[in-house]
């Protein structure tokens, strides 16, 4: 039995894999209550202009970018669904 898939499938597997990285990737850089994931990791935090703002503007732009990521896989994964019921 053969599986053909179209180009919307192929196009959106590659999206959703894309979105999962990315989901990953921003979910691991946001600060816990004991640090992050790449501080972990990297044995620290590092010095950057974002680090020594006093506001929250990096956890607050990896929070909307983790969320926003989320809704297009799934949105991607409605569509990639409701394509291949046809």
């Amino acid at each position: 039995m053969y599986f053909i898939m179209s180009g919307i499938e192929i196009v959106g597997g590659i999206l959703m894999i894309l979105m999962s990285i990315f989901i990953c990737i921003f979910v691991l850089m946001q600060e816990g209550s004991k640090g992050g994931g790449i501080a972990a990791l990297a044995g620290g935090e590092t010095d950057s202009f974002l680090n020594r703002n006093p506001g929250r503007t990096r956890d607050r732009l990896l929070y909307r970018a983790t969320r926003a990521c989320a809704i297009v896989f799934f949105v991607i994964t409605i569509v990639v669904h409701a394509v291949n019921l046809r």
